[in-house]
């Protein structure tokens, strides 16, 4: 990733305040307990990327994920065929860069922000610091992590299945 184009959010005083308000008011922590929420605030970074930019790119080391407030993006993934191809659009209240907070290994696909927006940013470092400090919190985000992972296995399988449907009737035709 490009540090310049990760640029840190001038929150003002109540930095804290309101990266709680950002946490409460998305689809994936807004369910949290507030004490919960607090503590979350204190480990978290909100950032903002100007349109065009790249959060971060495929076959980048993982480190963190993000939780989209404001903006959005789209991911990206190589194919040895066509090049780029979008898989995913991203909006406000998605995350991205789950598995990456989970087993650090490289990115899998490319995010780029399609208009400016505003993230808030969790590292694997401060995560670990989380499964430390409140083991509530961190089972709270890893059930939150496993549940979105879920999903996006579902979808995933259910376009395989598709493709390979597809793939057969063409082969039947021909």
């Amino acid at each position: 990733m490009q540090a310049s184009q990760l640029k840190p959010l001038n929150v003002g005083a109540d930095v804290h305040d309101k990266l709680c308000a950002m946490l409460r008011g998305s689809q994936f922590f807004g369910d949290f307990p507030e004490g919960e929420l607090d503590l979350l605030a204190k480990h978290v970074v909100a950032c903002t990327v100007d349109s065009g930019g790249t959060v971060f790119r495929e076959g980048d080391r993982g480190g963190f994920m993000c939780l989209l407030i404001e903006g959005a993006a789209d991911l990206f993934k190589q194919d040895r065929s066509f090049g780029s191809q979008r898989i995913a659009r991203i909006e406000a209240g998605m995350t991205v860069g789950e598995m990456a907070l989970v087993d650090g290994e490289p990115r899998s696909a490319t995010c780029v922000c399609s208009q400016a927006s505003v993230w808030i940013m969790l590292s694997r470092e401060n995560f670990v610091r989380i499964i430390r400090e409140s083991p509530s919190l961190s089972v709270n985000i890893m059930l939150k992590i496993v549940m979105l992972m879920s999903r996006h296995l579902r979808q995933t399988s259910g376009q395989l299945v598709d493709v390979l449907e597809d793939r057969a009737a063409a082969r039947g035709r021909s």
